[in-house]
């Protein structure tokens, strides 16, 4: 039995591939899987479904994940969740900042699966 069986997690991804990568593999794994393109929208799913788990982009078009982050991990859901960062931006300054916001994993996209469920395995 994995870890990560029954967890809930919630993808915040502007990219439709990406996030049909994760589900793909992930559901795979027994997780229950929510999915967000917008800010808005992953927030809203974030205080719906209190997950286990948030992978949260940076570039996402209504609002900087950056900002985001921290109202995910303050608890907007009932429980405050392992938060993710799955970005392009390879920059230390943006990693520090995404650490210093409430992060708990960076991770640069192109990313490996078996390692990005390792970080998140580690994460929990």
């Amino acid at each position: 039995m994995s870890i990560l069986e029954n967890k809930k997690i919630l993808a915040i991804d502007d990219t439709k591939a990406i996030r049909t990568f994760l589900r793909i593999s992930l559901m795979d794994k027994g997780v229950d899987f929510y999915e967000a393109a917008t800010a808005a929208e992953g927030a809203a799913l974030c205080q719906q479904k209190n997950p286990h788990v948030v992978m949260l982009d940076l570039g996402l078009p209504d609002r900087d994940g950056l900002d985001l982050l921290p109202e995910l991990k303050a608890g907007i859901s009932k429980t405050s969740p392992v938060i993710i960062v799955l970005t392009v931006r390879n920059d230390r300054r943006v990693r520090d900042l995404a650490f210093a916001r409430g992060a708990d994993a960076y991770v640069t996209k192109p990313f490996v699966m078996e390692d990005l469920v390792d970080t998140i395995e580690q994460a929990l």
